[in-house]
C-alpha cells in the first residue's frame, strides 16, 4: 500500500539541522501521523506522497515549508517580575493566552529589570535534512496508534477555567524518563507530548497517575513493568536465519519484521553467529521499572475526529 490521502503512517526519521541530529525517533517507536491533515510539515508530507513500506530517502525541507522564517518581532522584552526568579538563558518556558494556547518560548538575555525572549519555533529559519524510511502504511480502521511525541506548536485549551485530565481529553506535557538511575528519554523543549487519554496512546500506568491532573501539576511517577512495557519474555528470544538480513547486521542494533496482520514489529539484534542471528522481540523497557518526572502543559477536549482515529491531532511535525 502506498501512502495516499488518509492513510496511516509509522515511519523512523533523523533530523540534522546544520550536520547536527536535533531529533530522530526512538528504537521501537517510531513516528505515527494521518497523512493529508497537516500533522508533518508540508514538506515532509509532499515527499512521503506516494512513497510505500520499506522505502528509504533523504529530504530538505526549506523554511517555507517547514517552521517558517524567524521573525524579529517575535522577540520581545518583558519584565523580570512576570518570571520565575530562577530564569535561565537559553531554557524553555511557557505562557498561556487570551485564547487559552500554550506558547512556548525561549529565554535569549536577562538585562536588569528586563527579560529578552523569543517566540518564534526553535528550528524557525533554519533548512531541515531528514533520512527516513517508511515502516507501515495502513486504513485508519486498521490502525492502533502507538506513543505519540507531539509537534512543537501547542495545543489549545479552551477558556473558562482549568480543565483536568480525564476521558476523551488531549493532554500536553513535558516529562524525564529515567531507569536504573539512567536518563533514558525526555521530551525536547518547545516539543511536549501530545496525546488522547483513556485511548491507551501511552503506557497504562502514567496514564493512571495522569487522571484528574490539572494544567501546572508536576509530579513524579514510578512504574512497575506490569503497568508498564510488560515483563520480559525469555520466549520472545528467538534464532532467525542470517538469510533474512542484509550483509552488514550489526549488534545491538533494532530492525523491524512485518507480521501477518501487517502491523510493524520492532525487534533488536544479540548475536550473530553462523547462519543464524539470534534476536529479542522484547520491548527494550520490558522487566523495567519506570521513574517519570511530568509537567502537565495543556488540556483540552479532543475533536470528533481526534475520537474517531483514537489519537490526537495538531498542526505541524507530529502528533507523536
Amino acid at each position: 500500500m502506498k501512502i495516499t490521502q488518509g492513510s496511516l503512517v509509522e515511519l523512523d526519521y533523523t533530523l540534522t539541522v546544520r550536520g547536527e541530529v536535533i531529533d530522530q525517533s526512538a528504537p521501537g517507536e517510531p513516528l505515527s501521523f494521518l497523512f493529508g491533515q497537516g500533522d508533518i510539515i508540508p514538506g515532509l508530507e509532499r515527499a512521503l506522497e506516494g512513497k510505500a513500506v520499506g522505502d528509504q530517502f533523504q529530504v530538505t525541507v526549506l523554511p517555507a515549508d517547514a517552521y517558517g522564517e524567524h521573525d524579529p518581532e517575535s522577540v520581545l522584552a518583558l519584565p523580570r517580575t512576570e518570571l520565575d526568579e530562577d530564569i535561565e538563558v537559553g531554557a524553555t518556558y511557557y505562557t498561556q493566552v487570551q485564547d487559552g494556547s500554550v506558547m512556548p518560548f525561549t529565554v535569549v538575555a536577562l538585562e536588569g529589570d528586563k527579560v529578552t525572549v523569543d517566540f518564534n519555533s526553535p528550528l524557525a529559519g533554519e533548512t531541515l535534512h531528514f533520512d527516513v524510511k517508511v515502516l507501515r502504511v495502513s486504513d485508519p480502521a486498521h490502525f492502533t496508534p502507538p506513543v505519540q511525541a507531539s509537534s512543537q506548536r501547542p495545543v489549545p485549551q479552551p477558556t473558562g477555567g482549568t480543565m483536568n485530565v480525564a476521558q476523551d481529553k488531549v493532554v500536553d506535557l513535558d516529562y524525564k524518563l529515567t531507569v536504573s538511575g539512567e536518563l533514558i528519554d525526555q521530551s525536547e523543549p518547545g516539543e511536549p507530548l501530545t496525546y488522547l487519554h483513556g485511548h491507551s496512546n501511552i503506557i497504562p500506568g502514567l496514564e493512571r497517575a495522569l487522571e484528574g491532573k490539572a494544567v501546572g501539576d508536576s509530579l513524579q511517577v514510578t512504574v512497575q513493568p506490569e503497568d508498564g512495557y510488560g515483563p520480559r519474555d525469555e520466549e520472545a528470544i528467538e534464532d532467525l536465519s542470517r538469510e533474512d538480513f542484509d550483509d552488514d547486521i550489526e549488534v545491538g542494533a533494532t530492525y523491524y519484521a512485518q507480521s501477518e496482520d501487517g502491523s510493524v514489529i520492532p525487534f533488536t539484534v544479540l548475536a550473530v553467529g553462523g547462519d543464524q542471528v539470534k534476536v529479542d522481540f522484547n520491548p527494550p523497557l520490558a522487566g523495567q521499572t519506570l521513574h517519570f518526572d511530568v509537567k502537565v502543559l495543556a488540556v483540552r477536549d479532543a475533536t470528533a475526529e481526534e475520537l474517531e482515529h483514537g489519537h490526537a491531532h495538531s498542526d505541524d511535525m507530529h502528533d507523536h
